[in-house]
């Protein structure tokens, strides 16, 4: 994409990877699944807080990873409808500007035909 005043995109790279993105959000790690074991089997004192630990540091990753997973999803949509909106609007300004060529062709210009060399194409031929 550009920066400033002009915006060069490549649509069918950013579609792409719109679609990569979504499958990356569907592979759900393992570690979204992991649960902590509350469990001491007694005789290791610092086995309550080393738990409370695990279970504060699985917890808070778990949150970190699905955040990231719904940032990807978001960028991925957002990568997605730009790509098509851009390639779309292209599309569109190419189809308008050759409609209204073809529409407009010659009108309020002067004919130069006359001026041309006989022979040339589009010329006009003496009588």
């Amino acid at each position: 994409m550009g920066s400033g005043e002009t915006v060069d995109g490549d649509t069918v790279v950013m579609i792409e990877a719109a679609r990569s993105f979504h499958s990356i959000v569907q592979d759900v790690p393992n570690l979204m699944s992991r649960s902590v074991d509350a469990a001491c089997g007694g005789g290791l004192r610092e086995c309550g807080p080393l738990v409370q630990a695990d279970a504060y540091a699985t917890n808070r990753l778990q949150t970190f990873v699905q955040n990231v997973r719904y940032g990807i999803a978001a960028y991925g949509k957002f990568a997605q409808s730009s790509g098509i909106a851009y390639r779309d609007a292209d599309e569109a300004g190419a189809a308008d500007l050759l409609r209204r060529w073809r529409d407009d062709r010659g009108a309020g210009l002067p004919d130069l035909t006359k001026a041309l060399p006989a022979g040339v194409p589009g010329a006009s031929q003496p009588k």
